[in-house]
């Protein structure tokens, strides 16, 4: 019998396997309208779009008729990665696409309902099989999709309520490299692939004492997932292979994640008819991921395959924003904004999976009214802090930037 001693590697297997992505506040998607991406996400206290399902649900009492307002955000992350010794990785080149999609209607002078249908959650990184960064991960997914029905309440003429229910599906994916050479083979390869699904709440209320200022506050409730999936090991030492059954192995395996509370709170002001300034503080709860359990439905106790526990212990984190919007005439708007936001990842539970770091983000954007039409248009640069990790996973110096594009149209009937 082999000595479990002389397989750490195997201990590895599936440790980290939910969730990972890269660059997006943690593993959050900010955008999810184009108009609110234009101002720097700043939006809580505008939320005069369908979008305000997402952002703030007492928006859509602002909202006349019946509105759809569906698009995208085309985001495309590089991560670069140099190891003390010099050696350095970088990720491929991909371009991820998020959806949204809004339908907002008012069946009655004070009431309004919407449905959202959004990602808020995801992202994906992929790194080299042949790079310094193999044996800690090569692949790691996250795909989510919220259906969040909403309904808000116009109160008084200064004060609305909103709040919906929230189902979200949620996919993973995580593979990497499995060091071999211990017991004489070459590299073999973990896959982790799991899915499940979760429910959750959000609220929000809009509070406009006069015709220039808005107060808004909105929050989104944690939402706990419970994944099931398999587990494959493959390419595995024939000196272990008796332990396996074979050159690979396959099992159930099933854990469970719980995504953050949001909590949004901010102020619009409007300077005439054309200029419009928000300022907008969000609390992102991410001391909900704190440890990942792993329950293998058959183990493999004599290689040290057995269920796990990984730590996390993420920290709460605020961001702060700033956008504006300046009316050009009745047709055309220009929008900018600001973001500043901190990384949730402690140095010592950092890893290539989320390689996450402080953010500043500037956008910048463009919107074209006519009639009924409205088509919103946005560009936001994310700039990550360069950061230098020195942990027992991977030590060496991480370094970010992404661009997000996003494209809004509009329909109003």
């Amino acid at each position: 019998m082999l000595d479990v001693k002389q397989l750490p590697f195997i201990a590895l297997l599936c440790l980290s396997l939910f969730p990972q992505s890269a660059f997006a506040s943690g593993f959050k998607i900010e955008t999810q309208g184009s108009k609110a991406t234009g101002m720097g996400t700043a939006f809580v206290a505008v939320a005069d779009d369908p979008s305000a399902i997402a952002y703030n649900p007492a928006g859509l009492t602002q909202l006349e008729g019946t509105n759809i307002y569906l698009g995208t955000t085309a985001i495309i992350p590089t991560i670069k990665y140099e190891s003390p010794a010099g050696a350095s990785d970088e990720t491929a080149y991909q371009v991820f696409y998020p959806p949204h999609l809004y339908i907002a209607s008012k069946p009655a002078e004070r009431l309004s309902i919407g449905l959202g249908i959004f990602s808020p959650f995801g992202l994906e990184t992929k790194w080299s099989k042949t790079g310094p960064v193999w044996y800690a991960a090569t692949e790691s997914a996250i795909e989510t999709i919220n259906i969040n029905p909403t309904v808000a309440y116009w109160i008084s003429p200064t004060l609305s309520i909103g709040a919906g229910i929230d189902y979200m599906k949620s996919k993973v994916v995580m593979e990497n490299m499995v060091n071999q050479s211990l017991v004489g083979g070459s590299d073999g390869e973990l896959s982790c692939k799991a899915d499940g699904d979760g429910w959750g709440y959000n609220a929000g209320l809009l509070y406009a004492p006069g015709k220039s200022l808005n107060v808004g506050i909105a929050y989104r409730s944690r939402i706990k997932v419970d994944y099931k999936g398999d587990a494959t090991f493959s390419n595995i030492a024939p000196a272990i292979q008796p332990l396996f059954g074979g050159s690979s192995y396959e099992t159930d395996s099933s854990t469970g994640l719980t995504f953050p509370d949001i909590l949004n709170f901010g102020i619009s002001y409007k300077q005439g008819e054309k200029l419009t300034i928000a300022v907008e503080a969000e609390r992102t709860g991410w001391s909900s991921y704190d440890k990942v359990d792993v329950d293998l439905k058959n183990e493999v106790p004599a290689a040290g395959f057995t269920d796990s526990t990984t730590k996390k212990d993420w920290r709460d984190t605020w961001a702060y924003k700033v956008g504006i919007e300046y009316l050009l005439n009745e047709t055309i708007a220009l929008r900018g904004g600001y973001m500043y936001d901190h990384t949730p990842e402690p140095e010592s539970t950092f890893d290539p999976r989320v390689p996450d770091s402080d953010q500043q983000d500037v956008s910048i954007g463009f919107g074209y009214k006519l009639d009924k039409i409205t088509i919103d248009a946005a560009y936001v640069a994310a700039f990550y802090k360069d950061r230098d990790v020195n942990n027992s996973i991977l030590s060496g110096t991480y370094k970010g930037f992404a661009h997000f594009v996003g494209l809004s149209v509009g329909w109003r009937f």
